[in-house]
């Protein structure tokens, strides 16, 4: 009798034990969730940021500063940034829908599998979207009759591309790869915390 009241305790304790140790690993789970969590809402407040800028930019700093007029050179400008404005804004707003797709409560290979979406689809855009800038910068240039090829022209033209190629150098050697490198990171150790 006592051999199986015995045995009966130590079932207990051994379930109580597994309780504990699941209930442990779900706290822990969550504490780790979090962070990442957190680096997405600011990569997500960031890219609903750049679905507002790019708006208020043209609203307030090119629309008064340009003077339509009924020439080609002003509808080729015009369709040049026209152009490349609407899809890279097409693009920013798949992205920021990418950035709500993902969802922790979902098992954490779908997360990575989402995020490595994520992360592949915002280098894309941003390596042709600095490919096009180019393009969307000569149309501006010529709605707002500013000559390409003149010595006042030389140090604006250097000035831009002397950022542009900083800017290049910044949003690929910091920005995106470090953000989500950081992310993935994270993601990794929820993932360990699951395999154990």
């Amino acid at each position: 009798m006592e051999l199986i009241e015995l045995q009966n305790i130590w079932g207990q304790y051994d379930k109580k034990l597994t309780d504990n140790t699941r209930l442990n690993k779900e706290i822990l789970r969550r504490m780790l969730i979090s962070k990442p969590e957190k680096r997405l809402n600011w990569i997500k407040i960031n890219a609903g940021f750049n679905l507002i800028l790019p708006i208020v930019l043209i609203l307030l700093v090119l629309v008064p500063h340009i003077q339509f007029r009924s020439s080609i050179d002003f509808y080729i400008g015009l369709g040049l940034f026209t152009a490349f404005s609407l899809i890279t804004y097409i693009w920013a707003i798949r992205y920021y829908l990418l950035i709500c797709k993902i969802d922790f409560s979902e098992p954490t290979l779908a997360i990575k599998k989402e995020i490595a979406e994520l992360e592949k689809y915002k280098i894309k855009i941003t390596r042709i979207g600095y490919i096009f800038a180019p393009f969307a910068m000569i149309g501006i240039f010529i709605m707002a009759q500013i000559p390409f090829f003149s010595i006042n022209s030389i140090v604006p033209f250097s000035l831009i591309i002397l950022v542009m190629i900083t800017s290049i150098y910044y949003t690929f050697k910091y920005s995106i790869y470090e953000r989500f490198r950081k992310l993935n990171i994270e993601i990794k150790e929820i993932e360990e915390l699951e395999k154990e």
